[in-house]
């Protein structure tokens, strides 16, 4: 949709906007442009702000074009922002877009409900270098559930507002943080406006790729599942969010 940051008037800087559902890689994609020179890059800044401030945050963040070859932008899950007309009406057409994805819901709810038990141990929702990875999730199937279904609400919800928008959009897979994060990264910095160099992030993954080793009694949770109504997700499981093999 829309055209890429090559092909936008170098005679002045680019601004940008990450929409994403949780847990499919914003917090690492964030950390890793925080290491550019030339991205003034922020979190979600629009949590639990007042509609006035969100307006003025979101002005500050996406109005007059940053220098030439520099970038400004932030990042929001749809459900903190308060006016979502407005928020199409700041990107209009020029701000470029960065739409966060991950096919795998069974993964994307565990991943969920992992963070929810990350934060209520460290007040974190990500790991990061010295925090240790959780034990293995023990969860009944009326939490996994219940998870799946916000979860899948949320990515469709999304999806729907990013083919409301005329900006140029980057559709960024979370199998990619996988297997291809320096690609990716590569990708994003050019949709962003800024020449791309080596970047890494310091966000590291809450949940493993091998869900027999994430989840306690995974055969049982499985069991449980196929006699759901979200039984279709356990041939829906993503390969490609497997683990690249080593060496």
């Amino acid at each position: 949709m829309g055209d890429s940051a090559e092909s936008r008037p170098a005679s002045r800087g680019s601004r940008f906007v990450i929409l994403f559902p949780g847990r499919t890689g914003s917090s690492w994609l964030v950390s890793a442009l925080d290491g550019h020179p030339r991205i003034d890059v922020r979190g979600e800044i629009l949590v639990a702000q007042t509609p006035d401030a969100q307006r003025r945050l979101v002005e500050e963040r996406l109005g007059n074009p940053p220098a030439p070859g520099e970038s400004r932008g932030f990042k929001t899950k749809l459900k903190d922002v308060a006016d979502l007309d407005a928020l199409r009406a700041a990107i209009g057409t020029e701000v470029a877009v960065v739409h966060m994805v991950r096919r795998d819901l069974l993964r994307l709810a565990i991943s969920t409900i992992n963070a929810r038990r990350l934060h209520r141990r460290t007040g974190r929702w990500n790991r990061a270098d010295g925090v240790r990875a959780l034990p293995p999730l023990d969860v009944e199937i009326d939490v996994l559930l219940a998870t799946i279904d916000e979860c899948a609400t949320a990515v469709a919800t999304l999806a729907d507002y990013i083919g409301s928008l005329a900006a140029p959009v980057l559709e960024v897979d979370y199998a990619e943080v996988v297997h291809d994060p320096e690609g990716l990264l590569r990708r994003v910095q050019q949709h962003v406006g800024v020449a791309p160099r080596p970047l890494s992030s310091g966000v590291l993954k809450n949940t493993g790729t091998d869900l027999r080793e994430a989840v306690v009694d995974f055969d049982r949770l499985t069991r449980d599942l196929a006699g759901s109504r979200w039984n279709r997700l356990l041939e829906d499981l993503d390969p490609a969010e497997e683990a690249p093999p080593s060496g």
